[in-house]
């Protein structure tokens, strides 16, 4: 990871939001959707440095396989009533990688990841106000991580 730019960590991030997304909406497995998602992105933009590619891999199979720990922290900081099955999904999607960078990982300082996450949801996010809901849960999560 050392020879990763943060331009680079951010760019994995991204993708690894976009796997995430694909996983969770299909049914189908990260390595199914990550062997399809680099064969239509290396076709779009070229061919993408291994090591991002690998983090974001990492990232997603680290979610996946923390999912529960992952969508309890997130729950406990929803509205009353409400539970992540009712998140949009790309929404639901950037929260659990993020939230599993922010628990589990130590890539780069929690206010990156999470400026990360923001500004990828103001970009992918499937409602106007997603990037304000996405930074309001993460930090809570990070302020208990702290603790």
């Amino acid at each position: 990871m050392e020879n990763l730019t943060n331009k680079d960590k951010k760019r994995a991030r991204e993708y690894a939001y976009l796997i995430m997304y694909q996983v969770d909406v299909s049914g189908f497995s990260p390595e199914e959707i990550a062997e399809t998602f680099w064969e239509e992105l290396e076709e779009e933009r070229g061919k993408e440095k291994k090591e991002v590619k690998e983090l974001s891999e990492r990232l997603v199979k680290g979610a996946v396989r923390s999912l529960l720990e992952v969508d309890s922290e997130i729950s406990k900081h929803l509205k009353k009533g409400w539970i992540i099955d009712r998140l949009l999904p790309m929404d639901r999607s950037i929260l659990r990688v993020a939230a599993y960078e922010l628990l589990k990982e130590n890539i780069s300082p929690p206010a990156v990841v999470i400026n990360d996450a923001v500004d990828l949801a103001k970009v992918y996010g499937e409602d106007e106000n997603s990037y304000k809901f996405i930074n309001a849960v993460l930090d809570k999560i990070k302020k208990d991580a702290e603790k």
